[in-house]
């Protein structure tokens, strides 16, 4: 009986030793399904003051489920700044680590959200990544928002240090760059006038954009040639006008080129002196912009009121006299401080002064409403 049962037991281990080694090379940890990963682009900045490039590396031992990618459109090197880009897991709380090399990194950016850095003693970075549910790439952009009702206002910094993409290369595009803001600003000043803002907010009808161009390649942005914004977000993201008012390297408008994004169809081209009508998500007129014969540009309202913006001498690179109805024209132009992170805006004899973190763009002027006190509150 001891015999057998001994017999059985050799037999069992020889059966035995086999299928444990096969089951120790099955389980090789497979790599996170890139289904259920997201794109994020980590932005590092040297201390504030410094000129120093804060390159870094990813540790990939700290989150084994994450990759590195090396895309030029998103990845970027510059004296500015080291933009990394990696596919991490969706929704989950993960603390990555980083080499400084050979420069210094102080600051870490996620779209426009400063992360909190820890040292090592051996100079090694830590973060702690939220958990992001999609893409978060727009670390990349460098540019300054402003929300105001019914309105975002986006300036892009024209920064040469950081050119990259279309303008990479040959001449820089600060004629283009300058009439671009100064469009931006009095196109807000024209919709403040027509009291566009007010009308889309007590509609619910979306919002509208405020923009210019990129000229550091951002997320793969190209944003070329150099043009201006003005589009209705519609509501409940079912599609949006998005229209491109490209600007010539003397300043002044040529055409519009004019899409719907979501939607089925073709780009259509609106030449100087043709109207483009935006229309909100029930098909109704909001507003309608016309590039005149001379390259300036009449803004619209839903009822016919209108403004021209007509360019400063030879062209919107040296301001914008804004003419609404009947009133006086007022003369808008904008200066861009980047060295030290100020926007002056001067609208006839109003000025605006607009500051910035130098590094990263984002506002610092506190643009919130100012508090009430409670008991001066009237219930609604």
């Amino acid at each position: 009986m001891r015999r057998a049962v001994w017999a059985a037991a050799l037999v069992l281990a020889a059966a035995s030793g086999p299928a444990v080694a096969a089951a120790d090379e099955a389980t090789t940890v497979a790599p996170w399904p890139d289904e259920d990963r997201v794109t994020v682009l980590i932005k590092f900045l040297p201390a504030p003051g410094t000129d120093t490039r804060a390159q870094v590396t990813f540790v990939a031992e700290s989150c084994g489920a994450c990759t590195q990618l090396h895309d030029p459109a998103f990845e970027r090197f510059n004296p500015r700044e080291s933009i990394l880009q990696l596919r991490v897991p969706r929704s989950r709380f993960l603390t990555l680590a980083f080499r400084p090399a050979p420069g210094d990194a102080a600051r870490a950016f996620v779209n426009d959200q400063e992360l909190a850095l820890t040292r090592a003693a051996d100079g090694t970075l830590t973060l702690e990544l939220p958990p992001l549910a999609e893409d978060a790439v727009w670390a990349g952009a460098f540019a300054t928002e402003i929300t105001e009702t019914g309105v975002t206002l986006r300036l892009e910094h024209g920064d040469p240090v950081r050119r990259a993409g279309a303008y990479a290369e040959g001449r820089f595009p600060e004629v283009e760059r300058r009439a671009a803001d100064n469009l931006t600003f009095a196109q807000r000043e024209a919709i403040r006038r027509l009291r566009l803002g007010d009308y889309v907010a007590r509609e619910g009808i979306g919002q509208i954009m405020l923009m210019g161009f990129d000229t550091n390649f951002p997320a793969a942005h190209t944003d070329a040639p150099p043009h201006v914004h003005m589009h209705l977000r519609w509501a409940n993201n079912i599609g949006t006008q998005i229209s491109h008012f490209y600007l010539t390297p003397d300043g002044l408008l040529s055409h519009n080129r004019a899409g719907i994004r979501g939607l089925p169809g073709p780009a259509q081209t609106y030449s100087r002196g043709t109207p483009f009508a935006t229309v909100d998500r029930l098909g109704r007129l909001a507003y309608t912009h016309t590039i005149t014969p001379e390259g300036a540009l009449v803004l619209a309202g839903p009822t016919g009121e209108a403004c021209l913006l007509a360019p400063v001498g030879s062209g919107f690179h040296l301001g914008v006299d804004l003419s609404c109805g009947g009133a006086a024209p007022v003369r808008i132009s904008v200066t861009d401080d980047m060295a030290r992170g100020i926007v002056t805006v001067r609208t006839g004899p109003l000025t605006e002064t607009l500051r910035y973190d130098r590094q990263s763009g984002i506002l610092l002027t506190d643009s919130g409403p100012i508090s009430t006190p409670p008991s001066t509150i009237n219930p609604r």
